[in-house]
C-alpha cells in the first residue's frame, strides 16, 4: 500500500469513527428513556421546584417572625413577674420602718444584755418569723444598725459562719449611704447557696436620720420558677446584672460568672433587643429585657430551630405529600416505555461487569418475563455459562502444566542427587572432620560437620513433606556454614520449640529464601551479609515462619507483583523470569506449599520501607496434634 492510500485509508477510519461516536450521542439524545426524562423535568419537575422553593422561603420567614413575636411577648409577661415579684418583696419591708421595736432597737441607749436579748426575741418573732411564714425564697433576714447592734435570723439546712455574715452586713453598711432606700445589692453566698440579697434602709422616727439597714437574703427559687415560663428544651435563661455578672442561670455552674465585654455592651446599648447567631451550623435566637425595678438584664437564648419546630411540622408535611404526588406522577408517566428502557439498562450493566471479567453475574430480575426482553435475558445467562465453563477448562489446564513444570524441576533435583555417591560423600567429610580435629582447626571441623549433616537431609529421604523441626535443623548448618563465609553476619534465630514437631512443611522450603536473602539482598547490591532472622509466630488458624535480613530490600513494585502472584496463583510473567534464571525460586516454593497443603497456604511479602530489608512470611497448617501448642 502507497504512503498517500494509507493516509486516506486512515482518515477514512477515524472520520467513521467520529460519525459512529456523534451517532451514539444523538440516539442517547433520542432515546425514549430521554425523551421522557426531559418532558417530566420541563414540566413536572422544574414548575413544581419553582413555586415549592418560593413557597418554602416566604413560608420559613413568616414561621420565624411569629414564633419571636411570641416568645418575645413570653419574655415581657415574664420580665413583669419578675418585676412584680421584686415589688412585692419591698412591699414586704415596709412594717420594718414604723415597728415601735424596730425603733427602740435603734434609738435606746445602753441595754442590758438581758433588755438586748428580749428585744431581739420579740423581733425576731413578730418581724423576721412573720415575714418568712410561707415565703420558701427567704433564707435569711439581718438587722443592724449604726450603734453597732445586729440581729441575725436565717433557716438554713447546712451550718453558716454567722462571723462571715455579721462581716458582710457591716460591709454592706459602710456603704449604704451612696444607695436608694430600697437596694437590691446583688449576688451573694449564704454557706454554698447562692442567694440575691436586698436592703432597706430604716430612719430614725426622733431624728429622721437613716439609723439602721434590713438586709434579707433570698433564694434563687421563685426566679427560676418564673423564668421556667421561658424554657424550651436546649434553651438557655439568665438573668445578669449592670456589670455582667450572671446572677441566675439555667445552668447552675455559671451562676456568678461574668459575661465577656464585648457581649455586656451589647446588652446594655438599648432597653430591650433581639439579634441571632450562628456557630457550629446551629442558629440561636436572642432576646433580653432590662427589668424596671432593678438593673438588670433578662436574658433568652433559643435555639432556632426548637422555637418552630412545632410550625414546621406543617410545612414538612406538605413537601412530603408534593414529593409524594411528583413520584406517582412519574411512576404513571413512564409507564410501560420506562419499564422496556429499565431492562435494557440493567443488562447493559450486566454486559459492563462481564467485560471487566465478572463471570458470576446472572439474570434473576427478569428471567420470567414471557416476551422478547425474557427471551434476551435468558439467552445471556446461557453465554455466561458457557463462557464459565471455557473458563474453568482453561485454568484447570494451566494449573495441570503448573504442577508437570514443578515435578519436572523436582525430578531433576532427584537426579542431580542420585548422581552423587551419598557413602562416599559422607566418608570423605568424615576424613576431613578427623584431619581438622587432629590439627585443632575446630572452623574446619564445624563446617565439614554441618555440611555432611546438609547433605544427609538432602539425599537420605526421599520425602516431600517434613516436620519444621527438621528443615530448622537443615537450615542451621546452613547457616553455620554462611557464617564462617561472612564473618560479621549475625544470625537471629527465634524460634517456637513446641510446635516445630507440630508444623509440616516441604523439604527444602527454608534453604532457597535464605540463599535469595544473601544474594538478592546483600550481594547484588554490594553489601556485607550483617543480619540473617528466622522468626516463628502461632495465630489461631495457621503458623508463621518469618524470613528476615536487613538488605537492600525489595522494590515495592516488583514485591507487589509477587504478592498479587501469591494471592491469584496465576502469574505468567514470574513464572517466565524464574524460568530464565533456572532457578527454584520465590514462586517455585509457593507452588509447592499450596499444592500439598492448599491455596491458603503459601508465601507473603511483608511490608518494609526500601533500604531496610526484606520479610518474607510462610504460612503453613497445624496437623491434629497441634492443639496443645496452639493453646500454650
Amino acid at each position: 500500500m502507497h504512503t498517500c492510500d494509507f493516509l486516506l485509508s486512515s482518515n477514512r477510519t477515524n472520520t467513521i469513527k467520529k460519525i459512529q461516536g456523534m451517532e451514539v450521542v444523538i440516539m442517547k439524545a433520542h432515546s425514549i428513556k430521554g425523551k421522557l426524562l426531559w418532558i417530566f423535568i420541563f414540566f413536572v419537575f422544574l414548575p413544581i421546584s419553582i413555586i415549592g422553593f418560593i413557597w418554602y422561603e416566604n413560608s420559613t420567614s413568616t414561621i420565624e417572625q411569629a414564633a419571636i413575636q411570641s416568645n418575645k411577648k413570653l419574655m415581657q409577661q415574664t420580665n413583669e413577674y419578675l418585676n412584680l415579684y421584686i415589688s412585692n418583696l419591698e412591699n414586704s419591708t415596709y412594717p420594718f420602718i414604723s415597728n415601735p421595736q424596730i425603733q427602740r432597737f435603734i434609738n435606746s441607749g445602753e441595754l442590758s444584755r438581758y433588755e438586748y436579748f428580749i428585744l431581739s426575741e420579740q423581733i425576731e418573732k413578730e418581724l423576721f418569723t412573720q415575714m418568712m411564714d410561707g415565703r420558701s425564697d427567704i433564707v435569711g433576714i439581718s438587722l443592724i444598725s449604726k450603734n453597732n447592734r445586729q440581729i441575725n435570723y436565717y433557716n438554713s439546712t447546712e451550718l453558716i459562719d454567722m462571723d462571715r455574715v455579721r462581716n458582710r452586713n457591716y460591709s454592706i453598711l459602710n456603704k449604704a449611704t451612696e444607695m436608694n432606700n430600697f437596694n437590691v445589692i446583688g449576688l451573694q453566698k449564704i454557706g454554698s447557696q447562692p442567694v440575691i440579697t436586698v436592703s432597706r434602709k430604716i430612719h430614725s422616727n426622733n431624728s429622721y436620720l437613716y439609723e439602721a439597714l434590713l438586709i434579707v437574703d433570698i433564694n434563687l427559687n421563685q426566679i427560676s420558677n418564673i423564668s421556667n415560663n421561658l424554657y424550651i428544651e436546649n434553651s438557655n435563661v439568665w438573668i445578669m446584672d449592670y456589670t455582667g455578672q450572671i446572677i441566675y442561670h439555667t445552668n447552675p455552674n455559671l451562676i456568678g460568672e461574668y459575661v465577656k465585654s464585648a457581649t455586656l455592651d451589647r446588652y446594655l446599648k438599648n432597653r430591650s433587643d433581639i439579634f441571632t447567631t450562628t456557630q457550629n451550623k446551629e442558629k440561636d435566637i436572642f432576646i433580653y429585657e432590662h427589668f424596671q425595678a432593678t438593673d438588670w438584664v433578662l436574658i433568652a437564648q433559643l435555639p432556632h430551630e426548637k422555637i418552630i419546630s412545632h410550625l414546621l411540622k406543617l410545612r414538612t408535611i406538605t413537601i412530603i405529600l408534593g414529593g409524594v404526588i411528583i413520584m406517582v406522577a412519574l411512576s404513571v408517566f413512564g409507564g410501560f416505555s420506562l419499564s422496556l428502557t429499565g431492562s435494557l439498562s440493567y443488562l447493559q450493566n450486566l454486559m459492563k461487569k462481564v467485560e471487566l471479567g465478572d463471570l458470576t453475574v446472572q439474570n434473576t430480575k427478569y428471567k420470567e418475563r414471557k416476551d422478547e426482553i425474557g427471551n434476551l435475558f435468558r439467552s445471556f445467562n446461557r453465554m455466561i455459562n458457557e463462557l464459565k465453563r471455557l473458563y474453568e477448562e482453561v485454568h484447570s489446564a494451566q494449573l495441570k502444566e503448573q504442577k508437570m513444570q514443578i515435578k519436572q524441576k523436582e525430578s531433576a533435583l532427584r537426579a542431580m542427587q542420585a548422581q552423587i555417591n551419598p557413602h562416599f560423600l559422607y566418608n570423605t567429610l568424615e576424613i576431613i572432620n578427623s584431619h581438622a580435629i587432629l590439627e585443632d582447626n575446630m572452623v574446619i571441623s564445624k563446617t565439614a560437620t554441618s555440611l555432611a549433616h546438609m547433605f544427609r537431609y538432602n539425599l537420605g529421604d526421599a520425602r516431600q513433606v517434613v516436620s519444621l523441626r527438621e528443615e530448622i535443623d537443615h537450615i542451621k548448618s546452613y547457616l553455620e556454614i554462611q557464617k564462617e563465609r561472612h564473618r560479621h553476619l549475625e544470625i537471629d534465630l527465634q524460634i517456637d520449640d513446641e510446635c516445630l514437631e507440630a508444623i509440616s512443611i516441604i523439604r527444602l522450603s527454608l534453604q532457597p529464601l535464605v540463599e535469595n536473602a544473601f544474594l538478592h539482598g546483600y550481594q547484588d547490591h554490594k553489601m556485607k551479609a550483617s543480619y540473617i532472622g528466622i522468626h516463628t509466630f502461632t495465630k489461631s488458624d495457621y503458623y508463621i515462619v518469618q524470613i528476615i535480613d536487613k538488605g537492600y530490600g525489595i522494590n515495592s513494585k516488583i514485591k507487589e507483583k509477587y504478592n498479587l502472584a501469591f494471592k491469584s496463583t496465576i502469574d505468567n510473567h514470574i513464572q517466565d523470569k524464574e524460568k530464565e534464571s533456572k532457578s527454584i525460586g520465590l514462586w517455585n516454593v509457593h507452588e509447592r506449599i499450596r499444592l500439598a497443603f492448599g491455596s491458603s497456604y503459601g508465601l507473603h511479602i511483608k511490608e518494609v520501607t526500601q533500604g531496610k530489608g526484606t520479610i518474607i512470611e510462610i504460612k503453613l497448617p497445624y496437623s491434629e496434634e497441634a492443639n496443645s501448642c496452639i493453646t500454650s
